[in-house]
């Protein structure tokens, strides 16, 4: 009697997950206003600060964790990347050669994040590596790339502090017999995050 009410419990669409998900973009674009209105920050620079939360964002505070320092990691590289881009797109100024070395750069940046062992980083350095490559601005190569990579670090930030202060349900102490999952289902549905990461090989 006991395991069909178990089996007939009803699991809600919305998760644990994608509340801190969609909480932490409200911060994000809620500080990035301030910013804004202070002259500090644009739109875009929310954008990129959402985007990192997005990816960053997993089921627990461990994985969030861990998963934050690999990617600031893959940011890194991304933005080194990316201002190196920028100054030898000054330098060429043809645009199928453009092409060419943000393809090759893709593949650099991939490469290397499997061999540090960081493959769950390879999404954020990537999206990083192409906003700055691809962004259009009046700033230094320098510049432009600091800047980027301080949004994302907000975000990846913002995205760690929102899964220290909000446990998920299925966190507490589990009695024996106990499934405990009451997210439904977020992890293989918020992109970016455990289904993406989960048998990387590229």
């Amino acid at each position: 009697m006991e395991k069909n009410e178990k089996s007939r419990k009803i699991v809600s669409p919305v998760g644990m997950r994608t509340v801190k998900t969609a909480l932490v973009v409200f911060l994000c674009l809620t500080v990035y206003h301030f910013f804004e209105v202070y002259g500090i920050a644009t739109r875009f620079d929310a954008f990129l600060a959402c985007i990192a939360a997005i990816i960053c964002m997993q089921d627990s505070m461990e994985k969030t964790f861990s998963n934050g320092l690999n990617r600031f990691l893959g940011t890194f590289i991304g933005a080194l990347m990316g201002m190196i881009f920028l100054y030898l797109d000054a330098f060429f100024k043809n645009p199928y050669l453009v092409i060419a070395m943000i393809s090759l750069g893709i593949i650099v940046l991939i490469v290397t994040c499997n061999v540090l062992k960081i493959s769950n980083a390879i999404v954020m350095g990537c999206v990083v590596f192409l906003v700055i490559a691809m962004g259009q601005t009046s700033e230094t190569p320098f510049a432009h790339s600091v800047r980027r990579l301080a949004d994302t670090l907000v975000g990846i930030g913002m995205g760690i502090g929102v899964n220290h202060f909000i446990h998920n349900p299925d966190t507490r102490p589990q009695k024996d017999g106990e499934s405990g999952d009451d997210d439904g289902g977020d992890d293989g549905g918020n992109g970016g995050g455990g289904g993406h990461d989960s048998g990387r090989g590229i």
